[in-house]
C-alpha cells in the first residue's frame, strides 16, 4: 500500500458564491450540461449535507468508470470547502484502497475564484499512481466544474 496526495489549482472568472451555489445544483445541472459524461446523480442517503451518500452514474465518455458512490465529509458554506470520500466505484477495489477529495474555493482579487483540489489516496499495491493517472482523475472532477463555470458565464443572471 502506498499513500499519496496530489493538488491541482485552477482559476475561474466566476465569483465563488455563484460557483458554490451552482455546484450545489450539480445533480440537476451536470446531466443536462454533460449528458455523455454524467447520466445522473442520485442521493442515496441523507439530506444532501454532511454524511449524505450520492451516486454519480457515468455515460459513454468515461469508458473506465461506470459509477462512483461518495460520502460528504465536509460542507463548509462560509469558507467554500467541500470534502468527500469515495465509497465505491471508479478505481476503488481494483487499484485504490481509498480516495478522498477536497475542493476549496477562494476569491481572487479580480472577483473570480481560485479552486484548490486536493486528492488523497492509498493504493492497493506497492506502486503509487502515476502522474498521468492522477491528472486524469483530477481532470474528471475539474471537467464537471468547468461545465458549470461555462454555464454560469453563458447565463450571467443564474445563481447571482
Amino acid at each position: 500500500m502506498v499513500a499519496g496526495s496530489y493538488t491541482a489549482v485552477s482559476v475561474s472568472p466566476v465569483a465563488p458564491a455563484r460557483l458554490w451555489k451552482a455546484s450545489a445544483e450539480a445533480p440537476n445541472l451536470l446531466p443536462k450540461l454533460m449528458p455523455d459524461v454524467v447520466t445522473s446523480i442520485e442521493l442515496l442517503e441523507g439530506d444532501g449535507g454532511v454524511g449524505s451518500v450520492k451516486q454519480f452514474n457515468f455515460g459513454e465518455a468515461l469508458k473506465d468508470v461506470k459509477y462512483v458512490k461518495d460520502r460528504i465529509d465536509v460542507l463548509d458554506h462560509e469558507n467554500y470547502i467541500y470534502k468527500y470520500t469515495i465509497l465505491e466505484g471508479g478505481q476503488l477495489g481494483t487499484k485504490l484502497k481509498s480516495t478522498a477529495i477536497e475542493v476549496k474555493m477562494e476569491p481572487t482579487s479580480e472577483g473570480g475564484t481560485k479552486t484548490i483540489l486536493k486528492l488523497d489516496y492509498e493504493t492497493l499495491g506497492n506502486t503509487p499512481l502515476s502522474d498521468e493517472e492522477l491528472k486524469k482523475m483530477v481532470a474528471n472532477v475539474q471537467g464537471m466544474s468547468k461545465a458549470i463555470e461555462d454555464h454560469l458565464q453563458a447565463n450571467p443572471d443564474l445563481f447571482a
